[in-house]
């Protein structure tokens, strides 16, 4: 018992990133001649999780004292493809550990009750493609060598875990990415960028591209419907949320292809008709919970949204299996589904097809479609086929063996990105 109230005391230090620091902690606390390197940290965890049968619940309580009754807290969670139960936020850590994903509806239940309406709204006309000359023209400009760049530096960070610093530092980063892109931006381009704050440490990030008359619309009666590209920024070990998750794949290749069509983009000096924004969601892996705090503000100031589509895992080709540009067929705008479809034939090199999505797993296009926005999910592949095993662990990386993590593949993506916010977007010369 001693020996475990040592430990605990001194991991009640260790471990005050489980909350993020707020301010930097006293000098005495940093010069402590502890535990020196992350890998240790990982495998004090490690040595708990075993010691408490592996409930994330119970390290957790362990590692973060003054946290702990949080833990506790009824939460209104529904895991993909199954009913709404109350459960608390501790289970969201055991549901992890079983591989589930969830969406976290306590705060934004009203959002959700606009999602039978959103099935019977009337079918959108989708317009032609008619911006080929330009969309090449932007294309031609994408660079497999900046994605593997800022993929380098995104997975750089211990892990990007939505209540952790680390969270917080790996969103300043890519912050500070998109600030450099708009630094360079041709003097006629518009752009706006914002940090996104939410109840928890990880902000979201919005990037975007003001209509060529400006943020005001010439006709304040008409509200222009915004064109909305979307990833998620965080990661997650679902074995436990301060362990390693660098998150190449999940969502780290989703979040550096539209970081890449929006460098290429403003490089271009695209300037569109309607906004278009391009959004990278901080805690997806808590249950969407960025996504759905930014729909709640969206559907409170009326912002209205013309097309929504999310990018999550763009990078990952099994060992002999064809790249295929997939979109799922599940839980979408399944007229904006085929449209998209469409489009990517046009502007990508890739095989395009379509596939459902198995339950428990999601992303945060579905925030936006259960809200009644047209809202459809692209990704590497058919989950049911070529699923990439490594995401929620410490291995997945973009050094993969036999190549599997394809930054070919995850530029196509990028392209498509491009196609769908010029021809939705339109371009004013």
């Amino acid at each position: 018992m001693r020996t475990l109230f040592a430990l605990h005391a001194f991991l009640s230090i260790l471990f005050a990133s489980a909350a993020v620091f707020d301010h930097p902690p006293p000098q005495d606390v940093l010069s402590r001649p502890a535990v020196d390197t992350l890998t240790d940290r990982d495998a004090i965890i490690e040595s708990l999780l075993a010691t408490h049968a592996d409930d994330p619940v119970q390290v957790m309580r362990l590692l973060d004292p003054e946290n702990a009754s949080g833990l506790d807290a009824p939460r209104l969670l529904q895991v993909f493809g199954a009913e709404a139960v109350w459960m608390t936020e501790g289970d969201k850590l055991r549901l992890r550990q079983q591989r589930l994903g969830f969406i976290d509806l306590t705060d934004h239940q009203d959002l959700h009750a606009c999602h039978v309406s959103a099935e019977s709204s009337p079918r959108i006309a989708w317009p032609k493609l008619q911006y080929q000359e330009k969309v090449t023209s932007v294309t031609k400009l994408l660079s497999k060598d900046e994605m593997k760049s800022n993929l380098g530096n995104l997975t750089s960070f211990h892990n990007r875990y939505y209540r952790s610093e680390f969270g917080v530092k790996s969103s300043r980063w890519l912050y500070n990415q998109i600030l450099g892109i708009i630094s360079a931006a041709p003097p006629g381009v518009r752009l706006s960028v914002e940090t996104f704050t939410h109840t928890f440490p990880q902000p979201s990030i919005i990037a975007r591209f003001e209509p060529f008359f400006g943020r005001s619309s010439p006709n304040p009666t008409i509200a222009l419907p915004r064109i909305i590209v979307g990833a998620h920024q965080d990661s997650a070990n679902y074995r436990f949320p301060l362990l390693p998750a660098p998150g190449a794949d999940d969502d780290g290749s989703g979040t550096v292809s539209i970081l890449e069509a929006f460098r290429a983009l403003v490089q271009s000096g695209f300037v569109p008709e309607r906004p278009v924004e391009f959004h990278w969601y901080a805690g997806e892996e808590g249950g969407l919970l960025g996504s759905q705090e930014v729909v709640s503000e969206y559907k409170q100031f009326k912002k209205e949204v013309g097309a929504m589509i999310q990018f999550d895992m763009t990078a990952y080709v099994p060992k002999g299996e064809v790249p295929v540009v997939t979109f799922i067929t599940t839980d979408v705008d399944s007229n904006l589904t085929n449209w998209t479809m469409t489009l990517a034939e046009e502007y990508s090199m890739s095989v395009v097809g379509g596939a459902k999505l198995f339950a428990g797993a999601g992303s945060d296009h579905m925030s936006w479609y259960r809200a009644g926005s047209p809202a459809i999910f692209a990704t590497e592949g058919d989950p049911f086929r070529t699923f990439n095993p490594y995401i929620h662990t410490s291995e997945d990386r973009m050094d993969l063996a036999d190549g599997e993590f394809s930054f070919e593949h995850a530029l196509e993506f990028a392209k498509v990105a491009v196609g769908f916010v010029v021809e939705l977007g339109g371009w004013v010369e």
